[in-house]
C-alpha cells in the first residue's frame, strides 16, 4: 500500500494514507460508523484510493471463497485415524 501512496499525486495525501491504512478494518466493518462514513466519502472522491480499495476487496473475497472449500471425506477420516493412533 505504501508503494501505491508513493505513486499517488493527490492533494490530500494524509486522507489517502488514512483511508488505505484502514481499508481492512473498513472491509470487515470494524470501524465506528463515523470513521466508516469518512472513509466511504474519501473513496467516493478519490479514484486512486477507490482502485486500491477494490483490489483489497477482491483479494478478501477470493480468500473468503478459498476458505469455504472443505477437505474431502477421505482426508478427514485419515486425519482422525492418525490422531487416534498418535494418542494411543
Amino acid at each position: 500500500m505504501r508503494r501505491a501512496m508513493a505513486d499517488h499525486v493527490h492533494g490530500v495525501k494524509d486522507e489517502c494514507l488514512t483511508a488505505l491504512e484502514r481499508v481492512h478494518e473498513f472491509l470487515s466493518h470494524e470501524l465506528l460508523d463515523a470513521d466508516e462514513d469518512t472513509i466511504r466519502a474519501h473513496l467516493a472522491a478519490c479514484e486512486h484510493c477507490m482502485e486500491q480499495y477494490e483490489i483489497e476487496s477482491t483479494i478478501q473475497e477470493m480468500i473468503r471463497r478459498a476458505t469455504r472449500v472443505s477437505a474431502p471425506a477421505s482426508l478427514s477420516i485419515r486425519i482422525r485415524r492418525l490422531s487416534v493412533e498418535i494418542r494411543g
